[in-house]
């Protein structure tokens, strides 16, 4: 069945892009690339010409999530089933396609009216590899996509069906537990390639739509030295080092410019289609990932 294969990038709206280009380039070690435009910066973590875009506006969130099929069959199958479904569809044109650097672009929202554009083709520059700006070992992505994201929505289980049922994710766990960080915390987790979950939905009052993005680096040591960099930045460590329960992800949470948080971590599960079954648990980690309050 066609279906979406990986996240692709994200759109960030943010207040103080220079407070953004300092936090992905020294605490993160992404490669900045300056687009031209002083309202519009981006981050690449691999061979593609970026994966994170930070746009100028007081939004303070993210405001599109960019999802990919891999071909011209799959992508039209899904965008067939979106219109069938009552989904009100928008094509982007030549000027769209190149700015997100895709063959094809269309884009919509989802039940919690986020928004959504699905591509495939993606363009890659492996004659320009990665440079991270700091010593380090690079991120997780390729097949598994950018990473992952944590959603906040009202309407979980309308949501939850619209990604699984519309664009092909599969649900890979849930979480309910009475205490995140003092409030109760329900989660779906959905995959759509090995990683564990591409994306993880729920409520939680956060104001705000983005509960927090996930990076993956490829070295351990990478979670410890990105630590040590918060650690000696402007920016708050919002999460203790810890390793969740259900993708076993080592990892710690920091304060974006923005407020929004970004997982750093190593070591997520892949999961192999056909050997893994639905769980439900009651805590989001196996240990540590203890909510620092604000000093």
């Amino acid at each position: 069945m066609a279906q979406v294969k990986r996240l692709a990038y994200v759109q960030i709206e943010a207040s103080d892009l220079d407070a953004w280009r300092n936090f992905g380039r020294d605490v993160l070690a992404c490669e900045l690339v300056e687009s031209g435009d002083p309202l519009d910066v981006r981050f690449r973590v691999d061979d593609r010409p970026w994966r994170i875009q930070v746009t100028s506006g007081p939004r303070n969130d993210i405001v599109a999530v960019g999802l990919e099929v891999d071909c011209a069959e799959d992508f039209a199958t899904l965008r067939e089933r979106l219109i069938d479904n009552g989904v009100t569809v928008r094509s982007g044109d030549a000027e769209a396609c190149e700015a997100r650097g895709v063959r094809e672009l269309l884009s919509f929202s989802d039940p919690a009216g986020m928004a959504v554009e699905l591509s495939y083709g993606s363009l890659l520059r492996p004659q320009q590899p990665f440079h991270a700006p700091i010593a380090h070992g690079g991120f997780v992505t390729g097949d598994q996509g950018l990473g992952h994201l944590m959603l906040v929505v009202e309407n979980v289980d309308e949501v939850h069906r619209f990604y699984c049922e519309m664009l092909g994710f599969v649900t890979s766990d849930y979480v309910s537990t009475p205490d995140y960080g003092g409030q109760r915390g329900n989660f779906v987790f959905m995959r759509c390639n090995p990683r564990h979950h591409s994306l993880a939905i729920g409520y939680l009052p956060l104001g705000r739509r983005l509960g927090h993005l996930m990076l993956q680096v490829r070295d351990f040591d990478d979670v410890g030295r990105g630590l040590d960099r918060v650690l000696r930045s402007p920016f708050r460590q919002t999460r203790a080092l810890g390793r969740h329960i259900n993708d076993r992800m080592f990892s710690f949470y920091v304060e974006s410019p923005s407020g929004v948080q970004v997982e750093y971590g190593w070591g997520g599960l892949e999961v192999e289609e056909g050997n893994h079954d639905v769980k439900t648990y009651d805590v989001t980690s196996a240990w540590g990932h203890q909510h620092l309050l604000k000093k």
